[in-house]
Parts: structure tokens; C-alpha cells; sequence
């Protein structure tokens, strides 16, 4: 990958890229379905934020992004170094569950998110997306043309894929982009508890990253929930 210089502002000379960050996307299914969870899953996205708060040297190396998806995907924050945010964002539940339309969002927006952070003087690591659902995509929705061209980008991410609830395994294990990147909820696994379990993972996931950026490393650390299993690859 090139390196990206900018021009000191005092002295005139070139300097060394401002280092190295890691986009992540947390994805959240926001269909009707998610109802009585939204106020766990907004509680802990406030749990990741307090904790990012007290690792500043990992946040420094991430830019968070909050989508929700379900008629349509919309953006509630932007990639941002979460060491500037004092509040998250809330979801809500809405209406039905368009896979095609986060993933047409995703791939509109990942170029421009890392041409973005480019051209503050960063190099991007690829990015990452963590999606969660709690059910199966809309009959008839697309989904799997919209999720082709994404994963064509150049700069395609890597796709966690975390199942709760009705969610099909299925359809976690080709969303997931490698077979260790995709997981479901045990059976009988309580919806709200399994989201805590989850957004604890993510937590861990992006600490690790961001101190493996910061040390010179650039692996993608991935923690398995408490109670969710990886989905078999014969899984249909």
C-alpha cells in the first residue's frame, strides 16, 4: 500500500504518515423483531464507549461507525475516533430486515470512508463489519447481488457475522467472509443476554485491534461470545 504524506505546517517539510487506523462498522438489525432488545443493545454500545474511554492508546487507532439497518440503512455516526464521543447514538426498532440495502450502503460508503482518512494522512487497514441480526433478510429482498458487489471491492471488509434469536444460520455463514467469522446464539440463549455477550465481544475485539495497531501489528483479533457457537460450514 503507498504511503500518504502531508505537508508540515510550520516547517515545510514532509512528514511520516500520521500511523495507521482500522475502520469498524458495528451493523445492527433495527426490524420490528428487535423490539424488546434495542434498550440492551443501546446500553451496551454505551458500556463499549465507557470502555474505549479508558483505552486511549487502542481508540486512537479506530474510527467507529454505527449503522442501522431495516427498510433502509442509515448512518448514526460516522467513523469517528471514539476518544472525541461522549454519547452514543440510539436505535430503534422500525419495520422489516434489508439486507440489500445495508450492504449497497456499505459499499457506497467504504471507498469514501478510506479516501476520506487518506487524505488526513492515515494508512487503512482493511476494514471491519460487525453485523448483527435477529432474523432472516426480506423474501425476495436481492440481498446476495447487493452482497456480491460488495465483497468485489478492492477495499472490501472483513464480515463478522453474529446471529441471535430466529436469525438463520444459514445466512450468517455466507454473510460471515471466512468461516471463523461467523457465529449464532445457542439454543434457548436469551435474546438481551446474548447482545450483552455480544457487544462485550466487540468491545474486546476493538481493544485488541487498536493495541495491535499501535504496537506495529495489524492482525484482526476475534472473540467469540459466551454462548454462541460458530456456524458449521455445511450449514444450509
Amino acid at each position: 500500500m503507498s504511503k500518504e504524506w502531508h505537508r508540515s505546517s510550520d516547517e515545510g517539510e514532509m512528514d511520516e504518515p500520521r500511523g495507521t487506523v482500522l475502520p469498524v462498522y458495528f451493523v445492527a438489525d433495527e426490524s420490528y423483531s428487535m423490539n424488546h432488545v434495542v434498550p440492551v443493545l443501546n446500553n451496551a454500545l454505551v458500556g463499549l464507549l465507557d470502555s474505549l474511554h479508558l483505552e486511549p492508546m487502542a481508540a486512537a487507532k479506530v474510527r467507529f461507525c454505527i449503522i442501522g439497518f431495516s427498510d433502509d440503512a442509515v448512518c448514526y455516526l460516522e467513523p469517528t475516533d471514539l476518544r472525541h464521543v461522549e454519547t452514543m447514538p440510539n436505535l430503534t426498532a422500525k419495520a422489516s430486515t434489508s439486507f440489500a440495502a445495508v450492504f449497497d450502503a456499505l459499499r457506497e460508503r467504504i471507498p469514501r470512508d478510506i479516501a476520506n482518512l487518506k487524505s488526513d494522512g492515515y494508512i487503512v487497514n482493511r476494514p471491519s463489519v460487525f453485523l448483527l441480526t435477529d432474523g432472516v433478510p426480506n423474501a425476495n429482498d436481492g440481498w446476495e447481488g447487493s452482497y456480491q458487489k460488495l465483497i468485489e471491492l478492492r477495499q472490501h471488509p472483513n464480515i463478522l457475522a453474529f446471529g441471535i434469536g430466529d436469525a438463520d444460520p444459514g445466512v450468517i455463514r455466507r454473510v460471515a467472509t471466512r468461516p471463523e467469522y461467523g457465529f449464532i446464539a445457542a439454543t434457548g440463549t436469551d435474546p438481551g443476554l446474548a447482545i450483552t455477550r455480544f457487544l462485550s465481544s466487540l468491545t474486546q475485539s476493538v481493544i485488541a485491534s487498536g493495541h495491535a495497531l499501535a504496537t506495529g501489528g495489524s492482525s484482526l483479533p476475534v472473540e467469540q461470545p459466551p454462548g454462541f457457537i460458530t456456524v458449521p460450514v455445511d450449514a444450509v
